[in-house]
C-alpha cells in the first residue's frame, strides 16, 4: 500500500508546454512515457509495452493495411505497429496535443518510419479531420473512458469503411453504488492527490457492448488481459468489433 501510494505521489500528467524547444523534445516523452506506463501498471496490473504488443499482434492478424490511431499519446503503438517486421501498410494518428504530435514525428523520423506514419494534431471536441469510411481499422488505446461513449462510437462508425475494425483496449469496471463512488473519489483525490483519476469513470463493460451494438457494430470479441494479475476491481479488456 505503502509503495502504491509514493508511486502514485509521483505521477504527473500536466499539461506539457505548447512549443518546447527541439532539443528538450526526447527527454520530455520519455519522463512521460515512464509516467504512463507506471501509471497503466498500477491502475491495470500489466506492462505497458507488452499490453501494447498484444493491440499490436491483433491488429497485424486483421490482416488490413490501413490503421488509424484514434490518440497519439506517448505514440508507442504508432512506432511499434509501424516498425514491425510483419506490417506493410500505413498507421494514421492524431492527437489534441501539439508538443506530442511533434515529439512523435521526430522519433519515426529517427527510426525512418515517417512513409509509414502521419501525425496530425485535432482538437477532442471536433470530429476527426477525415471522410466517411477512411479506414478499415480503428483503434483506441486506454482512451475510450475519456469521451461520451454514444457521439464517440457514431463518429467511429462514420470513418470505418464497410467491414471495418474497431480495436478497444480498454479497462471496464462494475458499477458501484453511490456511497462506494463517493468513498472512492476522496481516497483518489485527497489521500492518492490525483484529481483526474478521481474524476474519472471507466465504463461498466455490459454497458459498454449494448452500446456498441446499438451504435450498430457486430461481431464482438472480448479477450480479458489482466484477470489474473490485479486485485482491483477493473478488468482490461482488448475488444474487437466489426461494423
Amino acid at each position: 500500500m505503502e509503495n502504491a501510494e509514493k508511486l502514485q505521489e509521483e505521477f504527473d500528467f500536466s499539461p506539457s508546454r505548447s512549443r518546447p524547444f527541439i532539443d528538450s523534445l526526447a527527454t520530455r516523452v520519455d519522463e512521460y512515457e515512464e509516467s504512463v506506463a507506471r501509471f497503466f501498471k498500477w491502475k491495470t496490473g500489466l506492462d505497458y509495452y507488452n499490453a501494447i504488443d498484444q493491440v499490436i499482434d491483433f491488429a497485424i492478424n486483421s490482416g488490413r493495411t490501413k490503421i488509424l490511431d484514434l490518440v497519439t499519446d506517448t505514440a508507442v503503438f504508432a512506432l511499434r505497429l509501424a516498425g514491425h517486421r510483419n506490417f506493410n501498410g500505413n498507421v494514421y494518428s492524431f492527437d489534441s496535443n501539439i508538443t506530442l504530435v511533434e515529439i512523435a514525428r521526430q522519433r519515426a523520423a529517427q527510426l525512418n518510419l515517417q512513409k509509414k506514419l502521419e501525425f496530425k494534431q485535432f482538437v477532442r471536441e471536433t470530429r476527426f479531420p477525415l471522410p466517411d469510411c477512411f479506414t478499415e481499422v480503428a483503434v483506441s488505446v486506454f482512451d475510450l473512458h475519456r469521451h461520451p461513449i454514444k457521439p464517440y462510437l457514431t463518429e467511429i462508425m462514420r470513418i470505418l469503411e464497410p467491414g471495418g475494425i474497431f480495436i478497444i483496449a480498454v479497462l471496464t469496471e462494475p458499477k458501484a453504488s453511490p456511497t462506494l463512488r463517493f468513498w472512492r473519489w476522496v481516497r483518489l483525490k485527497y489521500i492518492h492527490k490525483n484529481p483526474t483519476e478521481a474524476d474519472t469513470v471507466y465504463p461498466d463493460r455490459e454497458e459498454l457492448i449494448k452500446a456498441l451494438f446499438g451504435a450498430g457494430f457486430r461481431q464482438v470479441i472480448i479477450q480479458e488481459m489482466n484477470a489474473s494479475t490485479t486485485k482491483r476491481p477493473g478488468v482490461f479488456n482488448l475488444i474487437a468489433v466489426t461494423k
